[in-house]
This record gives C-alpha cells, structure tokens and sequence, in this order.
C-alpha cells in the first residue's frame, strides 16, 4: 500500500527568473474578504499566468510533470486607474509610459507570448510574483513550451473549450461570478464594485514592438474607460 501526500506542489525557487506570458484569465467579478474587521468587496479579477522555461520541475509530486517548465501567477483586478496594482504591473513590466493613442488601442491578448524577468519572493507558505521587468539587454527568452490560454468572460469573446481546459477548481471560482451566470443562463446576484474617477492621460514616446495596435472590444473598452495605461512590452525572445 503506497499513500500519497494530496495538495502538495513544487514551487520555483525565489529569486530571479526569466520568464513568458502564457495566459491570460478573466475570473469575473469575485468577492473577497475585509482586511481587520473591513466590510467585504467586489472587484472584475484577471489572473496573468507565465512560465519559467529555464527551471525546470523534478516532478516531485506529480512524475509526469518532469522536465516542464514551473508555472507562476498573480491576480489582481481589471484596472487601468493610475493607482492600480494592474497599472503599476504593467509599467514596471513596460518599462516606459505609453500615449493615450496607446491605451486606446491596447489589446490585452497581445500580452500572451511576451517575455519578461520576474522577481519570486517566498511568503510563509507561498511563492508570489513581487516584481516585473523587461528582460535585460542581450537577454533571450527560450521558445515558448505550453500552449497559450485566454479567456474572457465578454459574451462575445466567450470560449467554452477554453474554459473546459481549466483546471476544476479554477472554473469553480469563475462560475461563481456574475459574469459567468450570465453565459449559462442563470439570473447574477448584484454586486456593487469600487467606483474610480477619471484622470487625465499620460504622455510619452511610443516605441516599436510595442502589443497596443488593435482596439480592444467595445465592453472591455466601456470597463477601462477614462483609466491611463503605462507600459511597452519588449518583443525580444
């Protein structure tokens, strides 16, 4: 009788890794819990995901995952508000501020594929995504190992194969949104989600390369609406 430990996962080691975007998922709306006694609150959620094809798992818990390259993740909510983790994300992984031209015709599916260098910092039982950057002059990103994955929960971009590829626990956590209600028919709950003001647009050089040439779609435009986005994504591989 052999008993296997459950739950368990290899993790990357912390540090400095190079990496590529491989995914690129839309959670929907998803409630989360109040800080020290705060009240609950509600916020339309991305998970960008990225392999790390130069540290490679062992496969420790799960042998047929030997030889493939660690996968990492962050979440955070679909905002381009000048304030927004998403916005700082973006720049640092950018590396410049971008136009407004830029923002108007940035295209987030354009991020799949782009490489970068990302910081991994051990916190207590976790290993977290504590910075981003563009990869370094001279630096090279090997070719890409697992398929890329995009999904969105805008009706018209919806794809259900998408979604079956995910894993079980992953589309249990999206069936609870409102959004993802509304794609099987069901009647959402209502949720009231933070409200952010409009600011000015950024200003800056616009360089080659850079994945913000074709309009997003007119829903994705409506959520990002008067919101400035920074960043040029380093084409090289």
């Amino acid at each position: 009788m052999k008993w296997k430990q459950t739950g368990q996962f290899e993790d990357p080691p912390p540090g400095s890794h190079i990496a590529r975007c491989i995914s690129l998922i839309d959670l929907g709306t998803q409630t989360h819990p109040g800080w020290q006694g705060e009240e609950p609150w509600s916020s339309r959620d991305v998970r960008i995901g990225f392999e790390l094809p130069l540290k490679l798992m062992a496969g420790l818990y799960k042998p047929e995952l030997k030889g493939r390259p660690f996968g990492v993740s962050t979440t955070m909510k679909q905002s381009l508000h000048p304030s927004a983790k998403m916005r700082r994300f973006l720049a640092s992984w950018a590396g410049r501020k971008l136009t407004k031209e830029d923002m108007e015709k940035f295209d987030p599916r354009k991020l799949l594929g782009q490489p970068c260098r990302l910081t991994l910092i051990q916190s207590e039982d976790y290993l977290n995504i504590d910075g981003i950057a563009p990869l370094g002059e001279g630096e090279k990103c090997p070719p890409q190992v697992n398929k890329s994955t995009y999904l969105s929960l805008d009706p018209d971009e919806f794809d259900l194969e998408a979604f079956k590829r995910l894993p079980p626990r992953l589309q249990e956590k999206i069936a609870t949104s409102p959004e993802m209600k509304v794609i099987l028919g069901e009647e959402p709950e209502p949720v009231q989600e933070e409200v952010q003001q409009q600011t000015e647009n950024d200003s800056g050089r616009d360089d080659q390369g850079c994945p913000f040439r074709s309009p997003l779609p007119q829903t994705m435009q409506q959520r990002m609406a008067g919101f400035r986005m920074a960043g040029s994504f380093d084409k090289r591989a």
